[in-house]
């Protein structure tokens, strides 16, 4: 276990709230059933370590758990005309507890929408986003998927501590964390919203900026909850958003732990236009890549006691929270294709909302997990939607981002 995989351990694991990681598959109504889905899982679950371990707070290794019970982690639900409400039930509802490994696969029917809904979840502290995409496909996928694409480390990089400075471990005042008009107190509980667009158009507007996908998806991020401010407080102000970034290697695709960097990003929601915003944006992810962060990050972070890091992820210092993965290749589940999927964090402490992009060959899901108090929270999917459509529409020639420069403040060190 690493230092990151032991802080975590260190948070109650008998408890709703245990910080976990959420992996949503959506297909047509009537894909498979439940005993071939629980027949899959018995076949494979044995092999997969990642689901056979339990993280132990204060322990440094792993702690070997009864094998999977595909009647206990495996169930099933008939909810026509309620998926979004059991949706969020499931997300509330307790991990299965030791000696049995923590994380459980749940499947909802809603004929209504036309849906069968894979819900897989597992303790945070055995993985992260990127290892549940793979954990996922191997334990149902009809075939081999490419999934995420796998970190691969540079051969020779400085390391610069400018992670240090950006750490989301810190201490941030309220108006950078915290969206105008969203100050309310939480309730605790955790609601889901999301909507879909096609791959190809992210691509497309990705494409003609110059940009990658990533950069268009921050964007239309920075433009939703510029809106959302405004309609709730009459303003915006920017805000600072933590960020994993994955040095999950090839190798690593099935091993337990974490492996995701924590970076903060500033959304500059009081930029003029999708423009002016996806400029400043992109320098960010820019400097990101180019300063070596990723790589010093890393190796910082692995020196913290887990005590200590514990005690830093138990203070709310950042609200907001922003992924984007990347399912690569075919994915059928017993001959069913996935009609979207979602990957996100839940529960860590102090969190106001978590936004998911999680892409598939055919579709681009955007998912905002929110505490249920915020109700205007759901609406975030539907303004990302028109941030989206606001880059579509003030399109600029190919190559009109190359001019930008990494922010000061994450250059590399001379």
């Amino acid at each position: 276990m690493n230092v990151l995989d032991r802080a975590f351990a260190l948070f109650p694991d008998r408890s709703p709230a245990r910080v976990t990681v959420v992996h949503v598959l959506d297909f047509p109504a009537g894909s498979f059933a439940l005993d071939d889905l629980r027949a899959r899982v018995a076949e494979r679950a044995p092999g997969l370590e990642a689901l056979n371990v339990a993280a132990v707070g204060g322990a440094r290794s792993w702690t070997r758990t009864a094998p999977p019970e595909a009647g206990l982690h495996v169930g099933a639900e008939h909810v026509d005309g309620r998926l979004g409400e059991a949706t969020d039930a499931l997300l509330r509802g307790a991990l299965p507890a030791r000696p049995a490994p923590g994380w459980d696969l749940r499947m909802l029917t809603c004929r209504v929408d036309q849906v069968q809904r894979v819900c897989f979840r597992i303790d945070h502290a055995v993985t992260d986003g990127v290892g549940a995409a793979h954990l996922v496909a191997a334990l149902l996928a009809d075939a081999p998927v490419v999934g995420p694409y796998p970190y691969r480390p540079p051969v020779s990089r400085r390391t610069p501590r400018a992670w240090l400075r950006t750490s989301p471990f810190g201490r941030f005042p309220e108006h950078e964390t915290v969206p105008a008009g969203c100050d309310a107190a939480g309730s605790g509980l955790a609601a889901m919203a999301y909507a879909d667009v096609p791959d190809g158009r992210l691509r497309a507007v990705a494409s003609r900026w110059g940009v990658g996908a990533n950069d268009v998806y921050l964007t239309a991020v920075t433009g939703a909850l510029a809106a959302l401010q405004l309609r709730q407080a009459g303003r915006a102000q920017d805000l600072r958003v933590v960020m994993p970034m994955s040095v999950r290697t090839q190798e690593a695709q099935f091993t337990p732990g974490n492996a995701a960097l924590p970076a903060m990003l500033r959304l500059p929601c009081t930029a003029t236009g999708p423009g002016a915003r996806l400029e400043t944006v992109a320098g960010q992810t820019l400097a990101h890549k180019g300063s070596g962060l990723r790589e010093g990050g890393w190796k910082t972070l692995l020196r913290v006691p887990p005590r200590l890091l514990h005690r830093s992820m138990q203070r709310p210092g950042f609200r907001l929270a922003t992924s984007h993965i990347h399912i690569n290749g075919t994915y059928r589940v017993l001959g069913a294709p996935p009609l979207a999927a979602s990957i996100f964090g839940l529960n860590s402490p102090g969190m106001l909302g978590y936004f998911s992009l999680t892409r598939t060959m055919t579709t681009a899901r955007i998912t905002i997990v929110h505490d249920q108090s915020h109700t205007a929270a759901a609406d975030l999917p539907e303004l990302w939607l028109k941030a989206l459509d606001e880059l579509s529409e003030h399109m600029e020639p190919v190559g009109a981002m190359q001019r930008i420069a990494p922010p000061a403040q994450l250059r590399d060190s001379p």
